[in-house]
């Protein structure tokens, strides 16, 4: 049985390994760039800065989540690129996307196989969840990924078999070169460029009624303390009468139905939110390693990157009055809770447009 394996990559964790904390996007290519030898200064701080990942906040009103990935999911960027392309090209790496549907299965192995008979990993795309290719056996990938189970891990690399791959890969990234590209000037103004997009954009059409940016704080602070709906939840079981809600929704305003439970509202509705306040941390560290590169911006970028690391603290706020349990997660029911949880996303917000406006200032003076 052919077989050749990348090695010497680790698995990835779901649960905050390297950062990976439920973002499947830029943990595989932080892997894939691993196994490419990429300089220790790309790491997962640095990928999830560059590429915009850290400071981009999603919300639906409605306690609702998109029916096939995680709220912490969705990115959106002002030309619309990919995540995992934004990323790779910042750092140096020339790839040539391929749709499956349109080369065919067949031709998708043969290249996928080649590339890693090469060992240059191939970054593969689900439907909502990326992957790091590093290895084959017969028609089997394997490779790491966030969502892997931990429990089977496969010899002789700890990696994952992606045994519903051909029926489920979308697209994959075939790697044609790596140079890499250092932080400079102008690679760092197109940062923070991204990092004030992902602030300033409300709204998108193609979202829908999704809050975006900074405004994501206000709509979630008032859904904590307007929406009357709570009264009849109760942890682990499906409420099915009429539930009392604060505003008209229009017809498909869920992506799935999540505002019937305590359970979803809490997971889907707020602990996704506070998932990507998480990155705030990794943006901080960021700005603070990159501050000096225009002596001019120094002082402004490192009160900036104190800015984001206090809004993100308060994310861990969360936990002083819920447990990750069901008796802890049936605190969230309390009416008196909620409105603490929202004060912590408006002072949250005030951070954060210190932050942005301290990048525009920078950008201003281009």
């Amino acid at each position: 049985m052919p077989e050749h394996f990348i090695p010497g990559i680790r698995p990835l964790q779901q649960f905050m390994e390297d950062g990976s904390f439920l973002m499947p996007e830029i943990p595989a290519v932080y892997r894939a760039v691993q196994a490419l030898n990429a300089p220790a200064a790309f790491d997962y701080d640095y990928l999830l800065s560059i590429s915009g990942m850290a400071v981009r906040l999603v919300w639906q009103p409605g306690w609702a989540e998109y029916a096939s990935l995680p709220n912490q999911g969705v990115f959106y960027n002002q030309d619309d690129r990919d995540i995992i392309e934004i990323a790779l090209e910042r750092i140096g790496v020339s790839f040539n996307r391929r749709f499956v549907a349109d080369v065919g299965l067949d031709q998708a192995k043969l290249e996928i196989m080649d590339s890693l008979d090469r060992n240059i990993p191939v970054i593969i795309q689900e439907p909502c969840v990326y992957a790091a290719v590093l290895g084959y056996r017969g028609n089997t990938l394997y490779g790491v990924s966030t969502f892997a189970d931990a429990d089977k891990h496969i010899a002789p690399y700890r990696y994952n078999a992606f045994n519903t791959w051909e029926a489920e890969t979308k697209s994959y990234l075939l790697i044609e070169s790596f140079t890499p590209r250092h932080m400079d000037e102008a690679l760092l103004q197109e940062v923070l460029r991204t990092a004030v997009h992902q602030a300033r954009t409300a709204r998108r059409a193609c979202l829908g009624d999704t809050a975006l940016g900074v405004s994501a704080f206000d709509v979630l602070a008032e859904m904590l303390v307007w929406d009357e709906g709570f009264a009849q939840l109760t942890p682990g079981e499906r409420y099915e009468g009429t539930l009392s809600f604060p505003y008209e929704r229009p017809e498909g305003y869920y992506r799935t139905d999540g505002a019937r439970t305590l359970d979803q509202r809490f997971w889907a509705g707020y602990c996704d939110f506070l998932c990507m306040l998480n990155g705030y941390e990794n943006f901080s560290r960021f700005l603070e390693r990159y501050a000096g590169i225009r002596p001019d911006w120094n002082s402004r970028l490192r009160e900036a990157a104190a800015d984001y690391a206090r809004a993100g603290a308060y994310s861990g706020a969360l936990w002083q009055y819920v447990t990750p349990d069901r008796e802890g997660v049936a605190r969230f029911k309390d009416q008196d809770v909620r409105y603490a949880f929202a004060a912590h996303m408006l002072r949250a917000k005030i951070y954060t447009l210190r932050a942005v406006e301290r990048l525009e200032r920078c950008l201003d003076e281009r």
